[in-house]
């Protein structure tokens, strides 16, 4: 949220009018009009009223730090993200048209790649921020205390963690990323039911070897990299061939291997993300 913006949603807060607002700031009214249709779609709220409501809590809001992220939690990546664009778009799409998307494949096909880079590309549409939890850790019974913990919330006296959670999460629009959620499942699924009955601005978003299998769930299957150059012009064939060359190319950057020879290992490895960089990484030491 820009200086100004902020500066009309405290004037809003106060209940002035637009002229008294445009006054102000010296802005014209037209421009207060704009800022006002603006901070509703952020905030996803229907009114003026609404949108005063809220103002404290937005204000509450501590600043981002040097060098955070818009998503509390999210994994730090070192290397390059190859191809997906289709997977990509049909994510989007889904977070688009439904308040809870799971993201289903197999192990090592690159749903928390994919989670990450879908929760950096859509993080400035959530004013209430995000939060990313590994739940590979997270033993049953204790997935609300690992989303709390994250996100600095405590229990308070004659309040429960779950209650503190729900209004954290209930303020306004915010994305929660919950990975690796198949051992977890029905814990998982019954969480998920709850935040979103309490919290109307609230968007998941699960990676899972399984669907969570909750109303309104928008499920988006991963597959492996596909064995098909589908850009003629790629220097590198098909995804998992670049993938595999470039992961090469981190721990030697002098290989070189025939075209050939890198698209038959991709197929023995089925276009698997996680074995071909485990095979690229181990490049360095054979012939």
């Amino acid at each position: 949220m820009s200086q100004r913006e902020a500066e009309v949603l405290q004037a809003v807060a106060g209940h002035l009018s637009n002229t008294q607002i445009a006054s102000r700031l010296h802005i014209s009214v037209r421009t207060v009009e704009s800022h006002v249709s603006s901070l509703l779609r952020k905030f996803g709220v229907p009114d003026r009223r609404a949108l005063a409501e809220l103002a404290p809590a937005v204000a509450a809001q501590p600043p981002a730090g040097a060098g955070d992220g818009p998503v509390t939690g999210l994994p730090t990546t070192r290397t390059a993200f190859i191809g997906r664009d289709r997977e990509q778009a049909a994510i989007l799409e889904a977070l688009g048209g439904g308040r809870v998307v799971s993201l289903v494949g197999p192990g090592g096909v690159g749903k928390t790649r994919l989670a990450v880079r879908t929760a950096e590309a859509v993080a400035t549409q959530y004013p209430f921020g995000g939060v990313f939890v590994d739940l590979v850790p997270v033993r049953e019974g204790f997935v609300t205390q690992a989303v709390a913990a994250l996100l600095g919330i405590t229990e308070r006296p004659g309040r429960s963690l779950d209650a503190a959670l729900h209004e954290y999460l209930a303020r306004g629009r915010s994305l929660l990323v919950l990975d690796n959620c198949e051992h977890l499942l029905t814990v998982v699924a019954a969480f998920v039911e709850k935040l979103l009955a309490d919290c109307s601005g609230l968007t998941v978003l699960v990676t899972s070897r399984e669907r969570l299998a909750v109303p309104g769930e928008r499920t988006v299957t991963i597959p492996p990299l596909s064995l098909v150059a589908e850009d003629i012009d790629h220097a590198e064939g098909s995804e998992p061939e670049a993938l595999f060359i470039d992961r090469a190319r981190a721990i030697d950057p002098e290989f070189a291997a025939s075209p050939a020879v890198v698209g038959k290992v991709c197929a023995r490895l089925d276009g698997v993300p996680l074995a071909i960089e485990l095979a690229a990484a181990r490049s360095a030491s054979l012939a």
